[in-house]
């Protein structure tokens, strides 16, 4: 049996959708943001904390909670700040 979300994503607007697709498949960006942005897109088209985590190289879903509770309130913002 699964957590419920405490913060689950929020509906993205198209131009967030447009945003991380790019910075997803970015090489000119850093790796953490593109790191972040795979992990955001992994959640909103239904992936669990856990399982974005894991296809990004992280052992559990908790960062991953924490970088989706900062993209609700920050935006693509949140995705160019430190962990």
């Amino acid at each position: 049996m699964t957590r419920r979300k405490k913060a689950p994503l929020r509906p993205l607007s198209d131009e967030e959708q447009a945003q991380l697709e790019k910075l997803s498949r970015s090489q000119s960006q850093s790796s953490t943001s593109v790191m972040r942005a795979k992990a955001i897109l992994a959640v909103a088209l239904g992936s669990g904390y856990t399982s974005a985590a894991q296809q990004v190289g992280l052992r559990c879903g908790d960062t991953v909670s924490k970088w989706v509770s900062r993209f609700n309130v920050e935006g693509l913002a949140s995705l160019q700040q430190g962990a």
